[in-house]
């Protein structure tokens, strides 16, 4: 069956240098009939797998006004609930099959999840596969750099004329189907010298994001050595859950072969801008006890200033520094785990975000993919931070309570705040609403600068 095509048509956004770019989508319709829009009954069952029955109205498939709840989706990605508002951080499954399998999600839990938006923290495959897919099928925005924003058109694109996807109703995209990428930051930024109030929250929450640096191996510091904590993977896990069939071959081999008519192409597309160019995203909600939290799904070498993608110098980890010290106290981090400068530091960039950062609980990410992260590995993982917090002597009262995680058994495993708790107010939070986070009105991203919050 074949693909006929409505005209191409383009959105204009503002970006960072005040000029318009053009985010241009084609509109894709099949001579098979589309799929429809996410149908409430599919958007209910998705969230009460992914969220929790209890905490989903079975009806209308609304979560909690008075909550903040995380569900881990595998890798950096999860499926947030702020005052009701669903949206997803990063949308990349480690071990993505046609069925639920160790990783209990299939692509069609993610469109039926229903989010109004997908921030990506980079571009890299390893965190914004299927994306592009998940905002034609839903209208989800995306926000990310502009450089990431171009290569979610260039997968929409491509996706749009897939006869893998386009002949298939209950993968086609619906009718007059578009994508919507934001850019966060211009292209080609300095990191940590253009910083936004993005209003998508607005008003239950002032989101602010900035460039920050990748991670990246620099050389071994002088200063703390690395933890000796070798990173294992369980042996035991390829027994216990064996692979099943991936949504899409790996091309790691060569060209992917599809053996399964239910296989169907939704990465993002290697190689293509954006890849290392990452974000920092914060979350201060505007009422109750002004709970909050970031999102990092990266660190560079802020020491050094050094970023996979960015060769600056000790000056610019100063100034992400002072941009992260900035911010309204911190009550949650989501915050990488792996870094490629793992064997030469160990978990010291983590650390020197989380001494800038300060928050009062760390909640990690990264740990089924990355450097030297694998499945099966979060254990290791986890004696490595507690023995790269000693070699930094880092006092017990400057380190945040740990909720790690371990896979898979806390995939999809709500992780719920009240965000009322009188134990989340604080005076600097106040400050922060009323200098950085004041209401600007705009629906764009608006620059700002930061405060401290003191």
């Amino acid at each position: 069956m074949g693909t006929s095509f409505n005209p191409m048509r383009c959105r204009k956004l503002p970006n960072m240098k005040n000029k318009l770019i053009a985010v241009c989508v084609i509109l894709a319709s099949t001579h098979f009939p589309p799929a429809d829009a996410v149908e409430t009954e599919d958007m209910v069952a998705a969230r009460q797998w992914i969220f929790g029955a209890e905490f989903v109205d079975p009806q209308s498939g609304a979560l909690p006004g008075d909550k903040v709840i995380f569900s881990w989706l595998s890798a950096s990605s999860f499926a947030v609930s702020v005052r009701g508002r669903v949206f997803m951080l990063d949308s990349y499954l480690t071990r993505m099959e046609v069925e639920r399998g160790r990783t209990p999600l299939v692509l069609a839990d993610l469109v039926n999840l229903n989010p109004e938006a997908i921030l990506l923290g980079h571009g890299h495959n390893d965190h914004a596969d299927h994306a592009a897919y998940i905002s034609a099928m839903t209208d989800a925005v995306i926000y990310a750099t502009e450089e990431t924003c171009g290569t979610m058109q260039i997968d929409f694109e491509r996706m749009a004329v897939d006869p893998r996807i386009q002949d298939h109703a209950d993968r086609a995209f619906p009718e007059n189907a578009t994508l919507d990428c934001v850019p966060v930051t211009s292209s080609g930024s300095v990191p940590g010298t253009e910083v936004v109030n993005l209003a998508f929250l607005e008003p239950q929450a002032c989101v602010t994001a900035f460039r920050h640096l990748h991670s990246i191996a620099v050389e071994p510091d002088s200063d703390f050595p690395p933890t000796p904590v070798e990173i294992i993977v369980d042996e035991r896990d390829d027994y216990l859950f064996p692979h099943g069939i991936p949504l899409w071959p790996s091309s790691r081999d060569g060209e992917p072969v599809p053996t399964d008519d239910r296989q169907f192409n939704t990465a993002t597309t290697r190689g293509a801008p954006g890849g290392a160019d990452a974000l920092f995203f914060s979350f201060l909600l505007r009422d109750g006890s002004n709970f909050s939290f970031v999102y990092q799904n990266t660190a560079g070498a802020l020491k050094e200033g050094i970023g996979r993608n960015y060769e600056g110098t000790p000056e610019t980890g100063q100034r992400i520094v002072d941009l992260l010290e900035a911010l309204a106290p911190t009550d949650v981090q989501l915050g990488t785990a792996a870094t490629g400068n793992f064997d030469n530091n160990g978990l010291r960039d983590l650390i020197m975000y989380q001494a800038a950062i300060q928050p009062k609980i760390y909640i990690p990410n990264h740990i089924t993919t990355g450097t030297r992260a694998r499945e099966g590995s979060s254990l290791s993982v986890y004696a490595g931070y507690l023995s790269q917090m000693d070699l930094m002597n880092v006092p017990p009262e400057a380190r945040p309570r740990l909720h790690w995680l371990v896979d898979p058994v806390d995939y999809i495993k709500p992780i719920v705040f009240d965000a009322n708790q009188a134990s989340w107010a604080d005076p600097g939070k106040e400050s922060a609403l009323n200098g950085y986070c004041a209401p600007t009105g705009s629906a764009e991203p608006a620059p700002v600068s930061l405060i401290r919050a003191d």
